[in-house]
Parts: structure tokens; sequence; C-alpha cells
């Protein structure tokens, strides 16, 4: 088979198609590489809506408005469109003439009750919100077009 010359079948040299082997082998390897890229899979997406409550000043509250489009300031990820708001009155406690303690509503602090709607993720743990998970009783600062909040989560649930 192999002749004095190193000649496979007097054809070809030995060494020599072992080197076209091996560069077959890892020219092979590199396409297989580049030919077989796994798919990423998406998680599927829910309607997700998320309950947030702040205490504000009264100019702070005038400025959030349905509609508006809302963002986590510290790292800049969409939470939602603002669905639903309701203002309501602090109370506060007051003495009243005769030393009694009333309460009162306060002429400076309202409590805004928000509820977004967005697309996320939903886990037994957390919702994924983009990059974000969120969880009920986290502290988020929400940035909208004209306001910037810090709220507490206290709602979540995916819509059916």
């Amino acid at each position: 088979m192999i002749d004095k010359q190193g000649r496979l079948f007097g054809k070809i040299n030995i060494f020599d198609l072992i080197v076209i082997l091996i560069l077959v082998v890892i020219v092979g390897r590199v396409v297989y590489v580049r030919l077989n890229v796994p798919q990423i899979v998406a998680p599927p997406q829910d309607q997700v809506t998320i309950e947030f409550r702040a205490e504000v000043l009264n100019p702070v509250a005038d400025a959030v408005a349905v509609g508006q489009k809302v963002s986590d300031k510290r790292t800049g990820v969409y939470l939602g469109k603002i669905e639903e708001i309701e203002v309501t009155p602090v109370p506060v406690a007051a003495a009243s003439a005769n030393g009694e303690v009333i309460w009162a509503d306060s002429p400076r602090y309202v409590e805004v009750r928000m509820v977004l709607s967005n697309q996320g993720t939903v886990t037994e743990n957390i919702y994924q919100l983009g990059a974000l998970g969120v969880r009920v009783g986290e502290r988020i600062t929400l940035v909208g077009p004209q306001f910037s909040i810090d709220a507490y989560l206290t709602a979540l649930s995916k819509e059916k």
C-alpha cells in the first residue's frame, strides 16, 4: 500500500494525506458550528396589570394622567401605560380648639393609585417586564413625561 517514497497506493504522500484530513475535519467543525445556530425561544408574553401607590404633593398628582407611558428611573425599562388613576387626600392628625385630636385631609399631600398595563412574562416567582423583574412590595421610581414619583408596587395580575 505504501511505497518507498511514502505514497499511499503510489499516488499521494501519507503525510500530505494526514494534513489534508486534519484540515477537512477543522473546516467541517467550523462549518457545523456556524450553521448550527440554536433557536432562541422567547417566553410567551401575557397582558399584565401593575398597581402602584404613592404619597405625593398635590402638583405632582396633577401631572399624572391616563394614557401616559411610565418607565423605571433606575433601569429605563418601560413599565406600561397608565390605564387608571385614583387620587385621594391623605388624612393627617390635627388638634381641635378644645385639644382633641381630629383627622383632616392634608392640604399638601395626596395618595395616588395608578394602574399600568403592559406585556410581560409571568412565572411562579416573578413578573418579568423586559429586563426588569418586579414583585409586590418593591419601591420603584416611576418616570413619566412630566413627573418622577417614588411608588410602591401594591398589586400584580395577569389578564385573562
